[in-house]
């Protein structure tokens, strides 16, 4: 793969990413839900009810809009060759974000 298509699909990455409100998890109800927390809106995003929760938690709590905003600055300056470059590309293409 040449570096230019690598260079699009982090940008096709970067544009999933960049539109997406910052959040945080908190309880409602007893249940968690994750909440717009730009400007402190507080609209709730996704409603969490199944038996995943605690693991639906954890992972919005530990991958948050600037975390992936990081994941794409370090997609960003992986070297052209090289193990890094060919997982980076593995991740890309398993997004299946394909040209838009």
């Amino acid at each position: 793969m040449d570096r230019r298509e690598y260079e699009r699909m982090v940008d096709r990455f970067r544009r999933l990413v960049a539109p997406l409100p910052a959040w945080t998890v908190e309880r409602q109800d007893g249940l968690p839900v994750v909440v717009d927390d730009v400007l402190g809106s507080g609209g709730v995003v996704l409603h969490l009810d199944s038996r995943w929760n605690a693991y639906l938690v954890r992972y919005f709590e530990a991958v948050d809009k600037d975390r992936l905003l990081e994941l794409v600055a370090l997609l960003e300056v992986v070297p052209p060759d090289g193990p890094a470059h060919r997982a980076a590309v593995a991740f890309l293409r398993s997004l299946r974000l394909g040209d838009d």
